[in-house]
């Protein structure tokens, strides 16, 4: 992929965070503000994209929907690593029986519908905006798990380690000096790599009424209130679709130089 194209793709996703962060800034109107003489409108001088089903400003909600968006995704992901992290780590390290009961429950979790336990968790959930990233990154840990294992499982054959149990050193200092910075670089790459996935499932979910609930805005639940008034009011549906398409496809660009190039480490 040519730098062009990643330096591009770059510029996008740091216009996109900044316009989301300073949205109360750049925002024409307040997130919850209703114009009831204009529902539904098309875009004009006063709402440059249009207004929704209930006369609220599109453009003001964009905005804020891409920090719940954010947010939302970022918090997933973070925790499917955390866990993904210390699960494929305690495997890689113990060994064992550890070993075969992280890979069995990550061959469960890779074979249940994931989508669906997510419909079920998330509704059991509320759709309360904290709840849904541990929902999504509850389902998402297992392949930085199985990463870090087999990181964990081949750093802990190297000499320096061996040297750092023979000085004294114990397990738990062994692996936060010696063994997980060797996998950052791993768990960073597949924690960006699910940064995409993870907006995609916050949308499908708010989409189908199952994620973060109205009226705090994600782009996900603009799209579900914006099916009746496709017709009359079309930008209330295409920005949000936009943004989240624009916003993935950054994301499956930048990451996948980096995912390329880890496995051809890998092989080598």
């Amino acid at each position: 992929m040519s730098r062009r194209i990643r330096t591009a793709a770059a510029l996008l996703l740091g216009l996109v965070v900044a316009v989301s962060l300073l949205a109360p800034l750049l925002g024409p109107w307040e997130r919850d503000a209703i114009d009831l003489d204009r529902i539904a409108a098309p875009p004009s001088s006063g709402h440059p994209l249009g207004t929704d089903r209930l006369g609220r400003d599109v453009l003001t909600r964009l905005l804020y929907g891409g920090r719940y968006t954010l947010l939302v995704a970022g918090l997933s992901v973070a925790f499917a690593a955390a866990l993904g992290a210390a699960l494929g780590g305690a495997a890689g390290w113990l060994g064992g029986a550890v070993d075969r009961i992280v890979a069995g429950l990550a061959d469960l979790f890779l074979s249940v519908p994931v989508f669906l336990v997510m419909l079920v968790a998330a509704a059991a959930a509320g759709g309360r905006i904290w709840t849904i990233p541990l929902v999504i990154g509850g389902m998402s840990w297992m392949e930085t798990a199985r990463v870090v294992r087999s990181r964990f499982a081949v750093i802990r054959r190297e000499e320096y380690v061996e040297a750092a149990r023979a000085a004294g050193a114990g397990g738990g200092r062994i692996v936060v000096r010696h063994l997980l910075p060797q996998a950052a670089s791993p768990i960073a790459v597949a924690a960006t790599a699910g940064l995409a996935n993870a907006m995609l499932v916050e949308s499908s979910l708010s989409f189908l009424g199952f994620g973060v609930q109205p009226p705090v805005p994600t782009w996900g639940n603009m799209l579900t209130g914006a099916v009746s008034t496709l017709r009359s009011a079309p930008a209330a549906a295409l920005a949000p679709g936009l943004m989240i398409f624009a916003t993935c496809f950054a994301f499956n660009l930048l990451c996948g130089d980096r995912l390329a190039g880890l496995a051809n480490r890998r092989s080598s």
